[in-house]
Order: C-alpha cells, then sequence, then structure tokens
C-alpha cells in the first residue's frame, strides 16, 4: 500500500472514529467541548451534524482509498476538510475573549497534522 493511500485510510478512520463517537455518545462529547444539549432536538441536531456528517465523509474517503482513480480526489477532499476546521479553529481562537479548554487544542493538532500529511501525500510524485 503507497503512503497517500494510507494517509488517506488514516483520514477515513479518523472521520470514522469521531463519527462514531459523536453518534452514539452525543452528550459526553458535548460536554468535553463545553456545549450544551439541554433538549432531544438539541441532542438530534448536534448528533446528526456532528456524527452523521463525519460518518458520511468518512464512508466517501474509504470509497476514495479503494479506487485508484479517486485516490488523489480523497487527499484533495480529507486535506481542505481537516485545512478548513483547523483554520477556522486557529482564528476563533485568535478572536476568543479567553482561553480553550484541551480538546480543542488536541483536536487542531489532530487537525494540523492531517493537513500537513495530506499536502505532503499530494505532492509526492505519482500520486494519479
Amino acid at each position: 500500500m503507497t503512503p497517500p493511500r494510507v494517509i488517506l485510510w488514516l483520514g477515513a478512520l479518523g472521520f470514522l472514529g469521531f463519527g462514531v463517537a459523536f453518534t452514539l455518545w452525543p452528550l459526553p462529547m458535548a460536554r468535553m467541548i463545553e456545549i450544551p444539549l439541554p433538549t432531544p432536538t438539541a441532542r438530534v441536531d448536534f448528533a446528526a451534524t456532528y456524527g452523521g456528517f463525519e460518518l458520511g465523509f468518512a464512508a466517501f474517503l474509504i470509497a476514495c482509498a479503494r479506487r485508484e482513480a479517486w485516490l488523489r480526489p480523497g487527499l484533495w477532499a480529507m486535506t481542505a476538510a481537516v485545512a478548513g476546521f483547523a483554520l477556522v479553529r486557529i482564528q476563533s481562537l485568535l478572536v476568543a475573549a479567553g482561553p480553550a479548554t484541551t480538546p480543542i487544542y488536541v483536536a487542531l493538532a489532530l487537525e494540523l497534522a492531517g493537513m500537513a500529511a495530506g499536502i505532503w501525500a499530494l505532492r509526492r510524485p505519482g500520486t494519479s
């Protein structure tokens, strides 16, 4: 398995893991990032938005990892997604009125690592 394909699989597994966690355990996950979910409607929307998107995106990345012709588009999608998360997280941290909790910085580190890995994989010769 080529390094770019490994990176895409790791990205897919990351999105899958977070998708499962946000879907099955929305309250503990929301508490970890200090988002109150006071009503059933809030819990349903949180699970659908955070869990549902990540599960669907993981399925897309898995499909891309399994098809040679989809490898490069999958790497672009993964890299763009984690870069978007990271860049908005950095911007938000810069304008926040105070410090964020540890999970925010862990998420940022994972996003920056995923972005760097994706850029590296896209720049490798022969990644088609």
